[in-house]
């Protein structure tokens, strides 16, 4: 009886939620897993009334995995129909409508079906659809709402009690950002059930063992670690133990005889199974290691001997060519190998060959093909361009920044800039790098060969400011239009942290200031590149009462964390007020999802601006963050 009532009450989510999905059907209307799928959208919020193509993508979820293709969308009037074929693995699946890159999010509820079995949904179901609220969502423009996902994650566990142990920690994890007043007290409930049912395998040991560690008890979770390996000293753990151990070795030598241990032992022992769909990214850290150490025979050798795909090569040879010109070092052997990775990566966007991944649709999968051969293409003519090699770079970096990017990548325009000025004279290069400045794409040296160009028109650089002022002036406008169209409205949770020095600063303290906040890590590599150009923002507001710039380390490993963050700051001189978050509640406050992450909050405590990972061009980051101070400050003007 209790089993007939649960599932009547999951119908009825179902079909409330189902019901959120505004102007959308499907047929038919409860589907089962195998079934073919007909859906009618018609589009809505931010793509209503579209002028552009419109496009489907579904992500489909089951017990083998993920599976991601383009929807055929036909239209008829105002509405689209188009089938997506599911089998009988499956159990949950979401879309997204798109024009000109913008997603229609249904007001934030997205679009996505719970596949049935039988008179009831699918189990994973629910647990599926709460990691779209958490994750997936934003793949198509939906907000992350963890109190959503959390309710439908509490009802796959009220459905499927024997899915208990498999989705234990994910919504253990999940109630702790939602819940943390009463989460402790929750997870030691978990783990004293737990110990209470008796640690009888393997994987009841690594269950409390990270219950430990969500409840922030590292003592007992060693202790837990210990006892583990000791009931199974040939348990499972021997993997982790063997991958670390491979993970921490610099010597590339001991390294490759590692990973070939660990090749042996995924084949023939179950043990190991866990560590096979992973390989392919642990042995691209043997030619690393020969990198770091500058043994380029070794570098080369491992990249011929260790099986790896021809696009796999392209990108470690990619990667090591184009840090090779950054320091202006081995920059004969850094065209070779840019060569021969720009040859394997064209011939990867001309052919079909290779295993399509799961997470992407086929277009998808062609448009990354194409990007990943401009980024390549992009190195091996910046490389050419080192070796003076002018006329050879010139029109690979033209196919990449024109040709594939159509202008779009400020990188590839200054690449391409730095080689239309040696091989063409200014009459034929001046027009193309000036649209580059008022498409809002020109980097730093993009506009310095544009100044080189005038002083040598006119002789003099006067008037030089004005002429790239009335260039910029279009891109600049669209900008702040945009932003203004972006602004939030949300009230910023409040904060108090102590600073490097032991200085406590509240959001109180900060009131009638806009305020912006920077979320970073020591080990974040975006973070660490955006913050040259942060130090140039903070000095450029060093004498304004009413702009405070804190920068909050979070998610930092180790115990430590102080010293990591303050040596960190110390060596590289910048001047920032860094505030620890040392549990990681501000970041779960803010609700941010990677670092990093940057909120601009108003003199209200509203966050206005949300801007997320690392811009490359220095002077659109730092006059779209200047626009968004100054419009949280309710300025009109941008700079």
């Amino acid at each position: 009886m209790k089993l007939k009532y649960s599932f009547s009450i999951a119908f009825i989510l179902y079909t409330l939620m189902a019901g959120a999905q505004k102007n959308f059907t499907l047929t038919p209307e409860k589907p089962i897993a195998g079934d073919l799928i007909t859906i009618s959208y018609e589009p809505a919020g931010d793509i209503i009334n579209t002028s552009h193509p419109v496009e489907g993508i579904v992500y489909i979820f089951g017990s083998r995995g993920q599976a991601t293709d383009d929807i055929i969308l036909k239209r008829s009037g105002k509405k689209f129909t188009g089938t997506i074929q599911t089998d009988s693995s499956q159990n949950f699946l979401f879309m997204g409508f798109s024009a000109n890159k913008v997603f229609d999010n249904n007001f934030n509820e997205g679009y996505w079906i719970q596949l049935h079995e039988g008179d009831g949904l699918k189990k994973d179901s629910y647990a599926n659809l709460a990691l779209f609220h958490q994750f997936y969502g934003s793949q198509v423009g939906v907000e992350r709402n963890n109190e959503k996902a959390l309710k439908v994650f509490e009802k796959e566990l009220e459905l499927y009690p024997d899915s208990r142990k498999k989705h234990l920690l994910s919504f253990l994890r999940l109630y702790q950002t939602v819940n943390k007043e009463e989460a402790p007290a929750r997870v030691q409930k978990e783990i004293e059930a737990t110990l209470k049912a008796g640690l009888e395998l393997e994987e009841d040991y690594e269950i409390v063992e990270n219950l430990y560690n969500i409840a922030r008890l590292p003592e007992q979770a060693k202790m837990i670690t210990h006892l583990k390996k000791e009931k199974f000293p040939q348990g499972k753990w021997l993997a982790m133990d063997a991958f670390d151990k491979f993970r921490l070795e610099k010597d590339p030598e001991i390294k490759t005889a590692l990973f070939k241990d660990l090749e042996q032992k995924v084949a023939s022992d179950e043990k190991y199974a866990s560590l096979k769909t992973m390989l392919p990214n642990y042995k691209s850290a043997i030619p690393a290691a020969w990198r770091t150490k500058k043994d380029w025979e070794g570098f080369k050798r491992s990249v011929n001997e260790l099986g790896f795909e021809s696009n796999e090569i392209a990108q470690i040879y990619n990667s090591a060519a184009w840090a090779l010109q950054e320091k202006d070092e081995e920059l004969k052997f850094a065209e070779e190998i840019a060569q021969k990775a720009t040859e394997l990566a064209k011939s990867n966007m001309q052919n079909a060959a290779g295993k399509k991944p799961d997470y992407l649709s086929p277009s998808q999968w062609a448009k990354s093909k194409e990007n990943t051969f401009a980024m390549i293409a992009d190195t091996y003519a910046m490389v050419l361009y080192k070796n003076g090699q002018y006329k050879k770079g010139f029109p690979i970096a033209k196919e990449a920044a024109i040709g594939i990017y159509k202008g779009e990548n400020a990188e590839q325009n200054n690449t391409y800039a730095l080689l239309a000025e040696k091989v063409l004279s200014p009459k034929k290069y001046i027009t193309q790098l000036e649209q580059f400045v008022k498409d809002g794409k020109a980097g730093s040296e993009t506009k310095k060969i544009l100044e080189r160009a005038y002083v040598k028109k006119n002789k003099s650089a006067a008037g030089f400011e004005d002429y790239l002022a009335a260039l910029e002036k279009e891109s600049y406008l669209k900008m702040v239009a945009e932003l203004q169209k972006s602004m939030l409205n949300n009230v910023s949770p409040s904060f108090a942290l102590l600073d490097l020095n032991g200085n406590k600063l509240n959001t109180s303290d900060l009131k009638g200031k806009v305020i912006v906040v920077d979320f970073w890590a020591t080990w974040c590599g975006p973070c660490i590149a955006s913050f040259p150009s942060m130090q140039k923002m903070v000095n450029k507001y060093k004498d304004s009462a009413d702009v405070k710039f804190v920068f909050i380390n979070t998610w930092e490993n180790g115990d430590d964390k102080e010293k990591k963050a303050g040596d960190f700051i110390k060596t590289n001189k910048y001047n920032f007020q860094v505030l620890m978050d040392n549990d990681n509640a501000v970041i779960e406050s803010f609700k941010v999802e990677g670092i990093p992450t940057k909120f601009v909050i108003d003199k209200n405590g509203v966050i206005r601006f949300k801007s997320v990972g690392y811009n490359s061009n220095e002077d659109k980051m730092m006059a779209e963050l200047t626009a968004m101070i100054n419009l949280s400050a309710g300025q009109s003007k941008a700079f």
